[in-house]
């Protein structure tokens, strides 16, 4: 177990060099897998939030149409300008994001792409401030129940359905330190794990790194 790390999450080459060239043991995995949905309904794409990258791809047959986009995180930010879109605001979680638009764009109809399985956040605000909010769903997350028979000095979470997902296939799996990509992760992972770290940053390469400094005791 001393110095293993698993990611739930398939890493790439530079981001598995980053944990292998300490010297740590390194698992890595997709726990949850997406499956797009195809767009039927008719969007007014002027004001477009999503929470997750899973749905970058749905908005690329769209791209000249879109005027004002909202999302969380700086990967997903980062991904948006890739694709030549660039967001008006960039919130660190659904809640903040939530805050955010419902009092400077109250006037405003906004459409919220997301998963099946999306959290009820972001949606309840909108509720509750009684601001039009459209929900069309455009990937679908599905869970891979995989179980280990070895148990890891540190994993590395980066969704709450993760952490639920590998909680329920590995019931007497518990690591020494939960490593989460942000607190919203972390409060999930207190349902299950004592020790829990949250990464500074919500990046994998962050994530990983925060691993990397709890199993050195840095």
């Amino acid at each position: 177990m001393k110095n293993s790390l698993l990611s739930t999450k398939t890493l790439t080459p530079a981001q598995q060099e980053l944990v292998l060239n300490t010297g740590i043991g390194l698992t890595h995995y997709n726990i949850l897998r997406t499956k797009p949905i195809v767009i039927k309904d008719d969007i007014n794409w002027d004001h477009i939030i999503i929470t997750s990258k899973n749905a970058i791809p749905a908005l690329l047959p769209y791209l000249n149409q879109i005027k004002n986009i909202y999302c969380v995180g700086n990967q997903t930010a980062a991904l948006l300008q890739e694709n030549g879109l660039h967001p008006n605001y960039t919130a660190q979680n659904a809640a903040d994001l939530a805050v955010e638009l419902t009092s400077t764009y109250s006037g405003e109809n906004f459409y919220y792409l997301c998963s099946e399985q999306r959290r009820d956040e972001l949606p309840a605000f909108f509720l509750d401030k009684k601001i039009p909010l459209k929900e069309v769903f455009v990937y679908s997350s599905i869970a891979v129940m995989k179980s280990f028979d070895r148990i890891f000095a540190a994993i590395a979470f980066y969704s709450p359905r993760g952490v639920h997902a590998f909680a329920k296939a590995n019931p007497n799996n518990k690591p020494l330190i939960a490593v989460c990509i942000g607190e919203t992760t972390a409060s999930t992972a207190r349902l299950y794990y004592k020790n829990i770290a949250v990464a500074n940053k919500q990046t994998i390469e962050n994530t990983l790194i925060t691993a990397i400094k709890a199993l050195r005791n840095d």
